[in-house]
């Protein structure tokens, strides 16, 4: 069982705030910094920490009234029973709340585990609120009315709020069970491509992340492919970080997670009422260098192709288990996006105006790390549904432990040279 790691009722916390802490109600005239202080101290000392009843009895068993007004709560980067798993120092990387009164599960390192935390139907409700208020998805008059982009009523929502917490959101009769929450924390510093070499678990080995930069440098499009947490993003971060020092980079996503570039710029399609694929097409008259689109899972896949043809490569990633399976969900997403034609597509794929890099990220070994980068290559006559022709470059070796090289690039772009 995961414990909390704060500190229970009599215990010094050593990031504690040293004030006159009384059992009052909360100040409605402090500001939202003041709030926060507040709230967390009494965490910290114990006297709020039970999730089991109402918001307003919590809140005025803790000795801090009956709380704040809806607009005043939007202002406070506070999100209950989550907060406890969020501080610094903290190392879960997910939190789940699957149903009322059922015991919250963290994930640590890759570990899932039940806190034995319980919380109410109430102060889930208010959780899932607080997440919108922040994301900018409700209005404090109205924060029950939640639609999608294209303005519809639904019951299940996604989005980052305070651009650190990836969250989904789902609430009867999506789940007939009861509201959910789902939360990942993203990291508050990302990793860079040094940081990733440098790993004591070797994440990427040096000449391979070297290899991956110049094919971007030279108009490579680079898929990065894995499971659920297996080190996508990240990966992604680092490769966007590491370019922009040369390139403008325009990243698109759902909600914004990634890291800003210094010469770029971020496009949310949430935020923008437009589809991915729009959004695609709109930026290229924004004069990228490099596209990074958040995730492929749909008909913006032939866009991103079709902007790689034109000049302009991209990052993107994709769920797959394996390099070549990711390639036919490439392949698959765009065909949507071409009426269905999946010839198109492959022509696209294997034809040489799109050179087109494989990157699998999962478990290799039994540690997350980089475990094949494989290149499509150019051919004539290649149907869909055939194998897609390609060159493995880097591959997992159980025998060494290490992602090895194992064939030089054919690709135009590397050819006698990487």
């Amino acid at each position: 069982m995961a414990r909390s790691p704060l500190t229970t009722e009599g215990d010094e916390h050593p990031d504690a705030i040293h004030c006159n802490h009384r059992s009052r109600a909360l100040d409605p005239a402090s500001g939202a910094s003041d709030r926060l202080a507040e709230l967390r101290f009494c965490q910290e000392t114990g006297r709020l920490g039970d999730w089991r009843r109402p918001v307003t009895e919590t809140l005025v068993r803790a000795g801090l009234g009956e709380g704040y007004t809806t607009a005043e709560w939007a202002e406070i980067p506070w999100y209950g029973p989550l907060d406890t798993w969020l501080c610094p120092g903290t190392a879960a990387s997910d939190i789940l709340i699957n149903r009322p009164d059922r015991a919250m599960v963290v994930v640590e390192q890759g570990n899932r585990s039940d806190t034995g935390v319980l919380v109410c139907e109430d102060w889930i409700h208010w959780t899932q609120r607080q997440l919108l208020l922040r994301a900018g998805f409700v209005t404090p008059e109205a924060p029950g009315d939640w639609r999608n982009a294209d303005g519809h009523p639904v019951h299940a929502l996604y989005g980052t709020a305070d651009r650190r917490l990836r969250f989904a959101i789902t609430r009867p009769p999506y789940t007939p069970d009861g509201p959910s929450v789902a939360v990942r924390a993203l990291p508050a510093r990302w990793r860079t491509i040094h940081d990733l070499v440098q790993h004591e678990s070797g994440i990427l080995p040096r000449d391979a992340a070297e290899l991956l930069l110049e094919a971007i440098r030279r108009g490579v499009t680079i898929l990065i492919a894995g499971g659920t947490g297996s080190g996508k993003t990240t990966l992604t971060a680092a490769l966007l970080q590491a370019i922009a020092e040369e390139k403008r980079v325009i990243v698109i996503e759902d909600a914004r997670e990634l890291p800003l570039p210094p010469d770029g710029m971020a496009v949310e399609v949430l935020r923008s009422q437009s589809s991915f694929t729009d959004c695609v097409r709109l930026t290229l008259r924004q004069r990228p260098d490099v596209i990074v689109l958040g995730e492929v899972r749909g008909p913006e896949a032939l866009a991103m192709l079709e902007a790689a043809a034109t000049g302009h490569p991209g990052i993107c990633t994709i769920h797959g288990p394996d390099a070549l399976t990711a390639l036919r969900n490439l392949e698959r997403f765009a065909a949507r996006g071409a009426e269905g034609n999946a010839g198109i597509v492959r022509g696209m794929m294997t034809g040489g105006a799109v050179p087109l890099i494989v990157v699998h990220i999962g478990n290799y070994g039994g540690r997350r790390c980089v475990g094949q980068i494989v290149e499509v290559l150019v051919t004539s006559g290649g149907q869909a549904g055939d194998t897609i022709p390609h060159n493995t470059l880097y591959a997992f070796s159980a025998q060494t432990g290490r992602l090895e090289r194992k064939y030089p690039v054919q690709g135009a772009w590397g050819k006698g040279r990487l």
